[in-house]
């Protein structure tokens, strides 16, 4: 299917992507993690070809997307916004869509804009926030594409909302086998969706695993003890999700017995182990509490 070959790609003398290299099967959800300007987008604007590579390849079925401009029909890029579509309602755009796209599929964009209550004659800027997002993606899956690349589909919209767009990407993909690379803050929809993830962090793609495989890798241990030990804690770098007084709730390792065993050592009052969340795994992989 997608697949990228030792990709990096510079931007105003700056390194933003390094080595990048991955592949997605047909029917895949892939979830690409990261914090604000890990290169999440430069990487979706780089398998679209909206950006070229300085170095490596990106390859649609084995070939080289950016000798065979053709191939591109089988690729959709969804942006965060699109100020291109904002001045044409959705006739216009299914228009000129068609006479890009061979294979658009009118009958199914019809069904789907009827089904979520969109207005046909408004124009697309004049949809509110959730009717854009479920707009730009009845268009791109109405395209009927190999691939769709999505940025943040799911941001700033209401939860009724943001559940009918979920489902209409887990329903598109169950039925036509397609593949979607998706960005996205909100990581409890990645947990929902995603067959696998990948980390992008210091200019590289780390971690690129099972989904169910990077949580059973980890261990929330909450903790309480008679007395303040957050300083003993931090000096073994053991990442805190949270506390509350002289409680504690940690991650660790499954195998990392030293510190599991260096925790047991400060005699806790209450020791709980618990299953992990991807959100608290991507706490503790990039910053403790910061936020992302």
């Amino acid at each position: 299917m997608i697949e990228l070959q030792h990709v990096s790609k510079m931007i105003n003398g700056q390194e933003v992507l390094k080595n990048i290299s991955l592949k997605l099967e047909e029917g895949e959800i892939f979830g690409l993690l990261g914090r604000n300007g890990s290169g999440k987008t430069t990487l979706l604007r780089l398998i679209q070809q909206i950006l070229l590579p300085d170095n490596g390849e990106i390859l649609f079925d084995g070939v080289k997307v950016k000798d065979h401009p053709l191939v591109k029909r089988n690729i959709v890029y969804m942006p965060v916004q699109n100020p291109y579509f904002d001045k044409y309602h959705y006739k216009h755009l299914v228009a000129l869509l068609r006479n890009i796209y061979p294979d658009f599929d009118v009958t199914y964009a019809n069904e789907l804009m009827n089904r979520y209550g969109i207005p046909e004659t408004k124009k697309y800027r004049e949809l509110s926030t959730g009717l854009k997002k479920q707009f730009s993606i009845i268009l791109a899956f109405a395209i009927r594409p190999a691939v769709i690349l999505l940025d943040e589909p799911t941001d700033g919209i209401d939860a009724v909302t943001r559940h009918d767009v979920l489902q209409l990407m887990v329903d598109e993909v169950a039925e036509n086998r397609t593949t979607i690379l998706i960005t996205s803050h909100r990581l409890e929809d990645i947990e929902r969706m995603c067959n696998r993830i990948g980390f992008l962090e210091d200019n590289t793609l780390s971690n690129v695993m099972d989904l169910d495989e990077l949580k059973s890798e980890f261990i929330k241990i909450q903790m309480a003890f008679e007395e303040d030990i957050n300083l003993k804690i931090r000096e073994k770098e053991i990442p805190v999700l949270d506390q509350t007084g002289v409680f504690y709730t940690v991650l660790l390792p499954k195998e990392d017995e030293i510190r599991k065993q260096f925790l047991k050592s400060l005699s806790p009052k209450v020791w709980n182990e618990l299953p992990v969340s991807l959100e608290e795994v991507f706490i503790a992989k990039f910053g403790g509490k910061r936020r992302w």
